[in-house]
């Protein structure tokens, strides 16, 4: 009697579940809603390109490895004592291949003492500053700056 009991209780448990499972509707997602006779032009970051950081210092830039499809990468080597001037950036990321002791100089010359660690990234927007190797060893960087539109 007592087996009978538990399987009319697990087979009443088991119809409810399938019964509550079969008539639950799988929402659907709308699909996103444009405007076609909006014209919407996404704008560039601000950004001077006479301030280029390949333009503004050849000298330490050791290559550019790519410059395709709205984003320039290359590679900086910058040595104890060497400077990079002043040059801006749109939105760029870092990668430091062989860290170091950096001073950086925001455009109004507000210095920051930052020390680049080996294998550390770094991701940022718009940007305008100079820097100045402080430490005794040479920093090594990937950089990639990127020409997008902002939405």
């Amino acid at each position: 009697m007592k087996q009978k009991m538990k399987a009319s209780i697990f087979l009443a448990f088991l119809m409810a579940f399938i019964f509550i499972a079969c008539n639950n509707e799988a929402k659907k997602e709308e699909p996103a809603k444009t405007d076609a006779t909006k014209t919407e032009n996404p704008s560039m970051p601000a950004y001077d390109a006479a301030m280029d950081p390949v333009k503004v210092e050849a000298n330490i830039i050791s290559r550019v490895m790519a410059d395709t499809l709205g984003v320039k990468f290359y590679e900086l080597v910058i040595k104890p004592g060497d400077s990079v001037g002043l040059h801006s950036h749109p939105d760029h990321l870092v990668f430091v291949v062989d860290g170091g002791m950096v001073e950086l100089k925001n455009k109004e010359g507000k210095a920051t003492p930052t020390e680049f660690i080996t294998g550390m990234g770094v991701m940022t927007g718009p940007d305008i500053h100079s820097g100045k190797n402080t430490g005794t060893t040479t920093i090594k960087l990937l950089v990639a700056d990127i020409y997008r539109p902002r939405s």
